[in-house]
């Protein structure tokens, strides 16, 4: 009998798992925050996919219940630029039950951009499992003179200051793909943050910003639209969804590479065993043909990174976007940088 007790001690999941969702609900707000909605706005919001976080959490729910009779719960806790979800997770009890989920932008982005927020180190966690890597496109309104990203950045070059560039948000990787961008061509670009990537393209469509580095699951939808053009891919290499798309570094700037992230993580301390079934259970999943293709369907790239690869890179991105990032940010309350 007490082989029998501590055999069933140790069966895991023991209760749901709840997923920790740190992102907002995505809603029809302007660069202003208020709710004004144009008719751009209006028809392309129409158009506009599912939250990406929500639909990753949700295949790591379906994932996990795969596996257990106690199927995934999700439960979002947005605010402090996601570090209010990250922080739940991080002090929650280390017994698997209770897993993160995150992009570059929690773990890379913020610690190394905002003051305001509390640092939340990769160390507090525990790295579960690679989920997929995020593309993102240079875009242009249809109506703008250049046509490539030479003659994108010649046209920036003689309007110094004059020129905005969107992004979904300060501290995003929309945002630092820009700051890469201002560097690399040496132009003076004004940065314009958004609420959301949706507002970010209605902004270009209707002039408040002249270019925008867009999440390449946002921009899917409407790449063949009359109201914008694109002009390049932010990653190493081309996409298969999109082969006639040339990088960035293909057309003139050499060594520029910048994509989004998502993983899973668990509290430090979170039990091997624990770990190894969860990440058996959202890898194995995430490895099948059929989801693979629904990522890439929905402009998602399926992670080919190992664990181990995952963890190396979410520390050599902090140090290679670290300078980057605090040259960047905006002076603190103290005038401090």
């Amino acid at each position: 009998m007490g082989y029998v007790s501590v055999a069933m001690a140790e069966v895991f999941p023991s209760k749901p798992v709840k997923i920790v969702v740190p992102y907002p609900i995505s809603g029809p707000t302007d660069i202003r925050g208020t709710t004004r909605v144009t008719k751009t706005y209006k028809l392309i919001a129409e158009n506009a996919p599912p939250a990406i976080s929500d639909s990753m959490a949700r295949l790591v729910a379906l994932a996990i219940g795969a596996g257990s009779p106690h199927a995934g719960a999700l439960e979002r806790q947005p605010g402090g630029l996601t570090t209010r979800g990250a922080l739940s997770v991080a002090k929650a009890p280390a017994d698997g039950h209770t897993l993160l989920l995150a992009s570059n932008a929690t773990m890379v982005i913020n610690p190394n951009y905002f003051h305001c927020i509390v640092d939340v180190p990769a160390r507090d966690f525990v790295v579960v499992a690679p989920l997929a890597t995020m593309p993102f496109v240079l875009m242009v309104s249809s109506s703008h003179p250049a046509n490539d990203v030479r003659g994108l950045a010649a046209w920036l070059k003689v309007r110094p200051g004059e020129v905005n560039i969107g992004s979904s948000g300060e501290g995003s990787t929309g945002h630092l793909a820009g700051e890469l961008f201002r560097r690399m061509t040496g132009t003076a670009i004004v940065h314009v943050p958004f609420n959301g990537g949706l507002a970010g393209l209605n902004g270009l469509a209707t002039g408040q910003v002249s270019l925008m580095f867009a999440a390449l699951p946002l921009a899917l939808p409407y790449l063949s639209s009359e109201q914008y053009r694109p002009l390049g891919v932010a990653g190493a290499r081309r996409l298969e969804s999109l082969p006639e798309l040339p990088t960035l570094a293909e057309t003139g700037l050499p060594g520029f590479e910048i994509e989004g992230w998502y993983g899973l993580f668990a509290p430090s301390g979170t039990p091997a065993v624990a770990a190894a079934w969860l990440r058996g259970q959202v890898s194995g999943f995430f490895a099948s043909a059929a989801i693979q293709s629904h990522l890439r369907r929905s402009g998602l790239q399926p992670a080919t990174m190992t664990l181990e690869q995952f963890a190396t890179r979410i520390h050599s991105e902090a140090d290679k976007w670290a300078p980057l990032l605090r040259a960047s940010r905006l002076p603190s309350k103290e005038g401090k940088s």
